[in-house]
């Protein structure tokens, strides 16, 4: 999934403008996300960054790590499709 897919179906998913979701994917590509003690900030400049509560905050990074994780599940079994 490249970022632009990325970006809309997090939008779609969590029903975030495209604006926001695309404040989001800056936000996991400028911190680490495979480290777990990074959660708490990220979910803090998500809420920061777009204007939502920490609960939804929480929401939309949850979604997105899952979709990220759907992602290189996908690439691990089907690496040339």
């Amino acid at each position: 999934m490249n970022k632009t897919d990325f970006i809309g179906q997090l939008a779609e998913k969590t029903g975030i403008s495209l604006d926001q979701a695309s404040s989001v994917n800056g936000i996991f590509d400028s911190i680490n996300i495979l480290n777990k003690n990074n959660a708490g900030e990220i979910v803090e400049q998500i809420a920061a960054k777009i204007g939502v509560d920490a609960a939804t905050a929480k929401q939309i990074y949850e979604t997105a790590c899952g979709m990220i994780g759907d992602g290189l599940l996908s690439k691990i079994k089907n690496p040339f499709g």
